[in-house]
């Protein structure tokens, strides 16, 4: 335990659980991105353009560009996403996780994560449209709809590894009791 930790009056379990959320965090972060990759490398892969997708986001986020029919997958384009993608699902893994550990201790926060998530997909369906209009055709919306909901689901279900017993709890926590 560090001595900050000491000096505040956190006690070794929650620095540990603190520890232990992060690292979960992480881990159901990386799954879900790995997930949505690999779905975009699989479409991308059978229209026989590999890395088109990551490319042309990259392309939309770097360079500004719009309605673009062909990219050529650059190294710059396809890490530079790469990363961006990655830390955005590693952050929502660990403010996922971090809500999850809270849940652990309070079950009205369930309800919470649930409205939450209702807002996310609400968010996200606004960014596909948005993002399907600033690419123009390159992009089908329906294409990327699939791989986030593909990825959203993998990460429930590393939450759900996790916290199994929490999971089966949500029904009365979203009753209100």
């Amino acid at each position: 335990m560090s001595e900050a930790t000491m000096r505040y009056g956190a006690s070794p379990r929650v620095a540990r659980r603190s520890t232990h959320a992060l690292r979960e965090g992480i881990t159901v972060g990386l799954i879900g991105a790995a997930i949505v990759m690999l779905w975009f490398f699989i479409v991308d892969l059978a229209a026989g353009v590999p890395l088109r997708t990551p490319a042309l986001l990259g392309a939309a986020l770097f360079d500004g560009a719009r309605y673009v029919d062909a990219v050529t997958p650059t190294a710059r384009l396809v890490a530079g996403y790469t990363a961006v993608h990655l830390l955005g699902f590693v952050a929502l893994g660990v403010g996922m996780a971090g809500l999850f550990a809270l849940a652990e201790r309070e079950k009205r926060v369930l309800a919470l994560i649930f409205m939450l998530g209702c807002c996310l997909a609400v968010v996200f369906l606004a960014m596909v449209y948005l993002l399907s209009q600033w690419l123009g055709q390159a992009m089908t919306p329906a294409i990327v709809l699939a791989g986030h909901i593909l990825g959203f689901l993998s990460m429930v279900g590393g939450l759900a590894y996790f916290h199994g017993r929490l999971m089966r709890r949500m029904p009365e926590a979203l009753d209100g009791e």
